[in-house]
């Protein structure tokens, strides 16, 4: 009975939930109830507001009647709901914006420098027109007056380092002259490195470099020491740092940045006679481990945030590559395969880049080719990027992929390539490699030195075959269809002399013809400059044509089309009588006669027999020749 009392005074004396909710009921006021019905009231007012809201906010849905128009209360709606989404906008946010603009005058006006801002800002604009009413004694007084106003309680540091005050700085040392300029140095040259981390610092510092004297440009290359390495690996920095080292410094003070990188020690302390990475562990063995560690280390930095284009970085990574042991040469080239035409764009670099193809794998080879062939052009038709491409083409035994990737690449830029200096050498080299009338001999024995110590197993001799295989028919299929281009110049026609030269194949024939025909024409000319005169007297032009004809012997004993047979076939009255009033014109006729077979040099006497009078009446010495040979 104890437990059923109890259970009753805790549900409520055993009474159901629902009978006591009545009875509350019951006992409430009648002010009480009313004001429960005003809640649950005002309650459901609002989820009906929320329902309208949410519809006007989604857009009405409109209906279609009978006659496939909307509902005249719906059209209505949809005015109403195009006037709530525009009222009031503009007006807030104007007033947000006056108010942004307050707030951020009152921060800057809190500053103790805000009324030099304000002023130097006014005198900088004045400073940076090209023209001013007083001419230079004006820019002058703005330039004084602005620099006395900055070099006062350290200006020049704040100033350079944010992005509307640092131009100031620019115009200054753009317009002031050298004293103003060495005065500005003295206040930023305790702040160098950090300016040099700076987003806008940096381009002071440019300035500096550019309008400064040479004292100037020592001074804050000398700044950078200590800092070399930190600096080479910051992304803001390092084309600032390329730009001074490449430009700007001396061959000793480009020394002591390099040092650098060899350790720490290099870092305060410099060394003349430490000019590559070897002569630091020549003396003492001990401390190569050491050197190549801390240098390894340093480039492995620099590679890891890709700030390769640099000749400074370029420097090292090719000293580091040619005394570093085989496993760190290995992970160094696999890292640096992807990079290849980047590492290119400096002596040093491309370097660095022929030893990647020389000591890299078949694998590494492949994924250098494919890293190329987008910037193949580029590189062919740079300084020192098309040595990388001419030791690629020297070294790779898969020639099939070289063809596929890089040599049919090369094809369909052949003749943008023939008219640039250095892009006619990698053309060259695919049909004439090792030929020292066409390449340096420092550069050849430097190519052979590098291949014989590569991984290339194919032989040589082999290799080169297959590449002018490739080679030789597209080029001359280029010969074939522009005639005029390649004998439009001496250069270009020398290009051709290499590829007519090493051709093997009956394609040679058609060549020559097509070359006959520009030169046989009587009104073929050469501009050069602003002159006009005759092909066949054309020094240059005359000098190839000479060599093609004297090849004809090669030709001969390999049972390959001569050059004298396409030009005897062609030879018409009127060319021979405009050839024989020129001196080169009878040596030309006469190298033919001399180099060609037994049929061919009747076939040539027989045409100039007719004109024996005239050549000799002639007094140059090519036709007193002739007349001697047509005679005998």
């Amino acid at each position: 009975m104890a437990e059923k009392r109890e259970r009753s005074e805790d549900t409520g004396g055993g009474i159901p939930l629902k009978k006591q909710k009545k009875s509350k009921l019951k006992s409430m006021s009648n002010m009480q109830k009313v004001a429960i019905k005003e809640n649950k009231k005002s309650k459901t007012e609002q989820n009906a507001t929320k329902n309208e809201n949410n519809k006007l906010k989604s857009g009405p849905k409109f209906t279609k009647n009978e006659n496939n128009k909307l509902k005249p209360e719906q059209k209505v709606t949809r005015k109403e709901n195009k006037k709530f989404n525009t009222d009031q906008k503009p007006e807030d946010w104007n007033l947000f914006k006056k108010q942004k603009k307050e707030l951020r005058l009152k921060r800057k006006q809190g500053k103790s420098n805000f009324q030099v801002v304000v002023e130097a800002k006014r005198l900088g604009e004045l400073l940076r027109r090209k023209e001013l009413k007083d001419g230079i004694s004006e820019r002058n007084r703005l330039v004084n007056e602005l620099h006395t106003m900055l070099k006062t309680d350290g200006n020049y540091t704040k100033f350079v380092m944010a992005h509307d005050t640092s131009r100031i700085v620019q115009w200054l040392l753009k317009y002031s002259s050298s004293f103003v300029r060495q005065e500005i140095l003295k206040e930023l040259l305790g702040s160098i490195s950090i300016m040099m981390q700076s987003k806008y610092g940096v381009f002071c510092i440019k300035r500096l470099l550019k309008y400064g004297t040479v004292e100037t440009r020592s001074k804050i290359i000398k700044a950078f020491y200590g800092n070399s390495v930190k600096l080479a690996s910051h992304a803001m920095s390092a084309p600032y740092l390329e730009y001074a080292y490449s430009t700007w410094a001396t061959p000793q003070e480009k020394l002591h940045l390099v040092q650098e990188f060899y350790g720490d020690m290099y870092k305060h302390s410099k060394d003349d006679n430490i000019k590559c990475l070897k002569d630091v562990f020549e003396m003492s063995p001990d401390m190569k481990t050491a050197a190549l560690s801390a240098t390894k280390a340093n480039l492995s930095r620099i590679l890891n945030k890709n700030l390769l284009d640099s000749g400074l970085v370029q420097t090292v990574l090719y000293q580091f590559l040619l005394e570093c042991g085989e496993e760190d040469r290995a992970e160094m080239i696999s890292q640096l395969v992807s990079h290849i035409v980047v590492i290119s764009n400096s002596k040093d670099g491309s370097r660095a880049a022929m030893n990647c193809i020389w000591f890299g794998t078949n694998k590494d080879r492949k994924v250098l080719m494919k890293a190329m062939k987008e910037h193949l052009v580029e590189l062919c038709k740079h300084e020192h990027g098309h040595c990388t491409v001419i030791s690629l083409l020297d070294a790779v035994d898969d020639t099939v992929l070289l063809n596929k990737v890089i040599i049919s690449a090369i094809f369909e830029n052949a003749k943008d390539l023939a008219t640039n200096e250095w892009g006619r050498k990698v053309l060259l080299w695919l049909v004439v490699p090792d030929d020292s009338s066409y390449f340096h001999p420092k550069f050849i024995k430097e190519l052979k030195t590098g291949r014989e110590r590569s991984n290339s197993k194919k032989p040589v001799e082999m290799r080169r075959t297959e590449i002018l295989s490739y080679s030789s028919k597209p080029l001359l299929n280029l010969i074939i269809s522009e005639p005029t281009f390649w004998l439009s110049d001496s250069i270009l026609a020398y290009e051709m002399l290499a590829i007519i030269k090493s051709a093997t194949i009956k394609e040679v024939g058609p060549a020559f013809d097509s070359i006959v025909e520009v030169i046989t024409d009587i009104n073929w000319r050469i501009k050069k400059e602003e002159e006009e005169f005759l092909g066949i007297e054309h020094a240059g032009l005359h000098l190839v044509l000479k060599k093609i004809a004297q090849h004809d012997k090669i030709n001969t004993t390999l049972d390959l089309p001569t050059f004298g047979v396409s030009l005897v076939k062609k030879l018409s009255n009127d060319t021979i009588e405009s050839w024989i009033k020129f001196n080169r014109g009878c040596f030309l006729l006469l190298a033919v006669f001399e180099n060609n077979a037994e049929n061919v040099q009747k076939q040539l006497s027989e045409k100039l027999g007719l004109f024996k009078t005239q050549i000799k009446g002639l007094s140059s010495p090519g036709a007193k020749i002739l007349l001697k040979k047509l005679k005998s």
